[in-house]
């Protein structure tokens, strides 16, 4: 067997679980083998439709600000800028995966990985075969935005020369992980994979595929992306904005300093944004979506400081 298909997952909820078994389905008719890798338990019915199913007990994620990346929200000329919407960087995790496929590939004898995130959806079979028509040229193939090299990297779909991965990509290295991402601009895991194969070999670039052939990620709800809290330099408070993404309403609750509770009740599909107070006099957030505590920070004179900066709004468009 030549190509091996590599699924990396991290699946705590129902919802995620299902995604997963899709996913599964979708490459089962490949002709190629399937490796699945993941950070939870996964049900034993999904394990048995995979030639190798590999539990990796450390989901090593951080929450270092020098290692996450700037998300924006623009509405008119409004900009939220905030290293705060991912929650904590996830690039060891993940790599600890890669490394684990590496070498399943390796030692069995694999010529080609293909890689897939465990929220897509192989559509279309042949952009499998295609990629591995290219890899008889090619060290790898990436996809991006726009099919070239400064577009941003689609990481849920890309293919792999196994004689050729890079020695930090195949082997584990966490300190090369950590000192790279605090080089890299923009600060995504993204552009550091890219930089990676671009540094170690001969990359093709592929646009991204498209909706039919490909089905791309899911935002689920539990990674908490949907929020975050920023400093608006204007009056100086602190401020939730929250998107809602779910189907019904939620009753958010946001207690500032244990003791003052502001209530936020969201409409699907619409965003808010609420003051929390002045920011200065503020140690303490946590928010509640009414089922369970999804955000706890507290603050200090230097984090507080440094939230300002990584974590703000301007009235100006793309400033």
């Amino acid at each position: 067997m030549k190509n091996l298909i590599v699924v990396t997952a991290n699946c705590p909820t129902e919802e995620q679980e299902k995604s997963l078994d899709r996913c599964i389905d979708s490459v089962l008719d490949s002709g190629c083998h399937v490796a699945l890798i993941s950070h939870t338990h996964v049900p034993i019915h999904i394990q048995k439709k995979c030639n190798y199913y590999f539990y990796d007990y450390l989901n090593d994620t951080s929450d270092d600000v020098s290692l996450l990346g700037h998300q924006s929200f623009i509405s008119g000329n409004m900009t939220i800028q905030s290293r705060f919407f991912n929650k904590s960087f996830y690039g060891f995790a993940i790599y600890r995966m890669f490394s684990i496929a590496s070498q399943i590939a390796i030692n069995f004898g694999y010529k080609n990985i293909h890689h897939i995130e465990y929220d897509c959806e192989l559509l279309d079979k042949s952009l499998i075969e295609e990629n591995s028509g290219y890899l008889e040229e090619y060290d790898s193939v990436i996809h991006t935005h726009n099919g070239k090299e400064d577009g941003f990297l689609f990481g849920s779909f890309k293919s792999f020369n196994v004689s050729s991965l890079p020695d930090n990509f195949k082997n584990y290295n966490r300190d090369f992980i950590e000192n790279e991402m605090k080089l890299v601009e923009p600060k995504h895991l993204e552009v550091f994979t890219k930089k990676l194969f671009i540094d170690s070999g001969k990359v093709l670039f592929r646009t991204e595929p498209t909706n039919d052939r490909f089905r791309g990620g899911i935002k689920f709800y539990n990674r908490n992306l949907h929020f975050t809290l920023y400093y608006n330099p204007s009056d100086r408070t602190l401020n939730i904005f929250y998107n809602s993404i779910k189907e019904s309403p939620e009753d958010i609750v946001v207690i500032v300093n244990k003791n003052n509770v502001i209530n936020i009740k969201t409409k699907p599909g619409h965003w808010h944004i609420k003051p929390l107070g002045n920011f200065d006099e503020i140690n303490h957030v946590r928010v509640d979506n009414s089922e369970k505590v999804i955000y706890d920070k507290t603050f200090n004179s230097e984090s507080r400081e440094l939230f300002k900066i990584k974590s703000y709004i301007t009235n100006e468009k793309n400033n």
